[in-house]
């Protein structure tokens, strides 16, 4: 038998396995994100009197209209401020969280945004609670194309603050809730490869399935290679399972079955990655106990820099600089740019999808190195 039949003999192993604790695996991959998403979520769902500095240059009825309407929702509380500068100050002091500048040809369209806003990305939860009011209200007085939001850098390299990069704030709510739901498809993805790959090598060892295996004239390569293979396909199992449970609990995918349809395909990418890294530890590891903390100890610092729970651009910069060499970086990038915004631009695909592929080639070769070398 070739390579690829006896992988995929080892896969069905594994997937009649899993279909056998179907209950059980069903009961592991829900319960996990219902806690989380509905814990968690909390953290964003009292967002009121946010203050917000206003720079009112076109001092006409309508943007006066404008800011009487955002203030009646009571959602920001309104710190006027004469120049743009003297905003931005206080947006650097922490005085206020956002700048809402309202430009002199308010309301009239034009080339130009008619209303500018700042932000700090520290919070999203207020960042991304907030932002779609003041867009929508916006649009009741000029159009989408005449509104911009920009995130603002504490300091540059110059020493000024800075807005540096153009943000449109499209697709869904945009909510934290949203934001939480992508980390917490990655999260599933990852702790079931870890614990369901890892643990099955240490039990097939330890029960003596390995050794029966290498009576046969199976390849060895296979016995690991199918394993990935498996986990890959059971990520999808739990992919569909959280995305059900986020919609259910009220979280969106803004880009619809387009958007699943890259949830699935980034998710598989993370899950053979994680499996292969899972099964680089097992291969080194007698004791299930012991690897089962060892997993803990990598599943969840793993999750959190890949900005699982908050944004990389929080962190500490030695933070933010380690997350470019996690995997889950990529895949919750993607996972973020369809369920917030609702578009997956190219540029973005082809990073993601190319470094999880590297990862994935990379990881999985050295796993079944390993896992041979451990049992010849």
């Amino acid at each position: 038998m070739s390579l690829i039949e006896d992988s995929l003999t080892i896969c069905m192993r594994e997937i009649l396995i899993f279909k056998a604790n179907l209950r059980t695996n069903f009961l592991r991959t829900a319960i996990f994100p219902l806690v989380i998403l509905i814990f968690f979520s909390f953290l964003g769902a009292s967002i009121n009197n946010i203050p917000v500095a206003v720079v009112n240059y076109a001092n006409n009825q309508q943007a006066q209209e404008f800011i009487a309407s955002l203030s009646s929702q009571n959602i920001i509380n309104a710190y006027t401020y004469s120049s743009q500068a003297q905003a931005l100050s206080a947006l650097s002091a922490g005085h206020v969280n956002f700048v809402l500048v309202i430009m002199p040809n308010f309301p009239n369209s034009g080339t130009s945004p008619t209303v500018q806003v700042y932000y700090d990305n520290v919070q999203y939860s207020v960042t991304a609670s907030i932002l779609p009011v003041i867009q929508q209200d916006a649009i009741r007085f000029t159009n989408p194309g005449n509104f911009q939001a920009q995130e603002y850098l504490p300091s540059s390299a110059s020493g000024a603050a800075t807005p540096y990069v153009s943000t449109p704030v499209t697709g869904a709510n945009g909510n934290y809730e949203d934001f939480l739901f992508s980390g917490v498809i990655g999260m599933i993805i990852v702790f079931g490869a870890i614990f369901s790959g890892g643990i099955a090598i240490i039990t097939d060892r330890l029960g003596g399935n390995i050794k029966s295996f290498l009576i046969t004239p199976i390849n060895k390569s296979a016995i690991l290679l199918g394993r990935v293979i498996s986990g890959a396909i059971q990520s999808v199992f739990s992919v569909i399972v959280v995305v059900i449970i986020g919609l259910i609990l009220g979280s969106t995918i803004a880009m619809g079955l387009i958007g699943i349809f890259w949830i699935v395909i980034l998710g598989m990418l993370l899950a053979i990655c994680m499996t292969s890294i899972a099964a680089i530890v097992a291969s080194r590891m007698k004791n299930l106990q012991a690897y089962t903390i060892f997993g803990q100890a990598i599943g969840l610092p793993l999750w959190f820099i890949s900005g699982g729970i908050f944004p990389i651009t929080s962190f500490p910069p030695i933070l933010q600089a380690i997350s470019v060499f996690d995997p889950m970086t990529y895949a919750l990038n993607g996972f973020r740019y369809v369920v917030l915004q609702g578009i997956y631009p190219a540029a973005s695909i082809i990073t993601d999808v190319s470094v999880l592929g590297i990862f994935c080639i990379v990881t999985t070769l050295i796993s079944i190195l390993l896992f041979k070398s451990t049992i010849d």
